[in-house]
């Protein structure tokens, strides 16, 4: 299921001694002390202990150290599919128990450890899915109110409105903010071909106080403005 290629678990330094680097195998990059800055693809982020870094075949990870940090470090393969970019695992005291077997020095143990992480990855990963699930149901559900508040969703949820934001681009590639506009901004679009309302009639529909406010959202993510879309688009 997996093989190990190499594996460091680095004690505290300044700096990692390159800033990226391009991989042929998996590669798994996780804090055991201290925080770091990483890129990966179009994913970034922060990373501190419990936040797991993964890099896929050719990619490029980008890092850059923002406190003196000791780190674990692997390249593998692996028929799984990791999930690229950061990962924040719950089981953190499963997590306490591998670096500890990782003390020991021994590639069999080594091979262990990185695989019960990426199964970890993978349970954290579904975990993510059902959160951003939910995340999305309520965005469905109430894009037409103004009031639809992210950090009261996010509380819901039990997390902070930054975990959500990173949580929901992880899965969905956009942020909760952008899914929103897009649901807003579709629902405009139907009201301005198929009725006849007025602007503000459209916009409160769509989940905008004000159809000065809705021209300039819809203005600035189409390139028209919703009268000249509306002239445009009815057959």
């Amino acid at each position: 299921m997996l093989e190990l290629d190499g594996y460091l678990l680095a004690p505290p330094r300044a700096q990692f001694n390159l800033a990226f680097d391009t991989y042929d195998t998996w590669c798994l990059l996780l804090p055991t002390a201290g925080a770091f800055d990483y890129e990966v693809g179009n994913t970034h982020g922060t990373a501190k202990f419990g936040d797991l870094v993964v890099c896929p075949p050719g990619g490029t990870l980008h890092r850059r150290m923002r406190t003196r940090t000791s780190f674990f470090h692997a390249r593998f393969t692996t028929e799984l599919d990791p999930p690229p970019g950061g990962t924040r695992v719950r089981d953190l005291d499963r997590l306490r128990g591998n670096l500890a077997l990782l003390e020991r020095a021994d590639t069999a143990i080594a091979r262990h450890v990185v695989t019960d992480l990426v199964l970890m990855l993978h349970r954290a990963q579904a975990s993510q899915d059902e959160l951003v699930h939910s995340a999305m149901t309520y965005l469905n559900e109430y894009y037409a109110s103004p009031d639809v508040s992210l950090n009261e969703l996010a509380a819901e949820l039990g997390l902070s409105p930054s975990q959500l934001s990173r949580r929901f681009r992880a899965v969905r590639g956009i942020t909760p903010v952008a899914y929103l506009r897009d649901l807003r901004l579709q629902k405009a679009r139907e009201l301005l071909t198929e009725t006849n309302d007025t602007l503000q009639v459209v916009a409160e529909q769509a989940g905008y106080r004000s159809a000065f406010y809705l021209s300039r959202v819809f203005s600035s993510h189409t390139g028209q403005s919703p009268s000249a879309y509306r002239r445009t688009s009815r057959v």
